[in-house]
């Protein structure tokens, strides 16, 4: 495994996107759609939907300023991956650049050689 494969790895941020942040949402939105669901099919719930209202704005406070820092932290690792594969990309166009330049010099110096040879050879003659 090289270098680069390593520090392109699953970080705890990802961890923490997809293991606390993702579930927190799915049960934010799930409980909110729970309600919006037994209000439509019980009237009874819709006696308490301040209650309801009030438990959902409680608990999607808290988790909205979580995963509002989490993103942000998510989006700064996911811009630096982007900045390093961008350097990446162009150290290669670079050492492609230069091997191609180094193969023509080459063949230019061959065919220079090859023609040199050819005319001491056709002066001998």
């Amino acid at each position: 495994m090289s270098k680069d494969t390593a520090s392109e790895g699953v970080t705890f941020n990802d961890i923490f996107m997809f293991m606390i942040a993702v579930p927190l949402v799915l049960l934010w939105v799930g409980f909110a759609g729970f309600v919006i669901h037994s209000g439509l099919q019980d009237e009874s719930v819709l006696d308490q939907i301040e209650g309801y209202t009030t438990l959902i704005a409680i608990l999607g406070g808290p988790a909205l300023l979580i995963i509002k820092d989490a993103l942000d932290v998510w989006k700064q690792e996911q811009a630096e991956k982007t900045a390093f594969y961008k350097v990446k990309a162009q150290a290669v166009i670079d050492y492609n650049d230069k091997a191609q330049a180094q193969a023509q010099l080459i063949e230019a110096n061959d065919q220079a050689h090859e023609h040199k040879v050819t005319k001491v050879v056709a002066k001998k003659k």
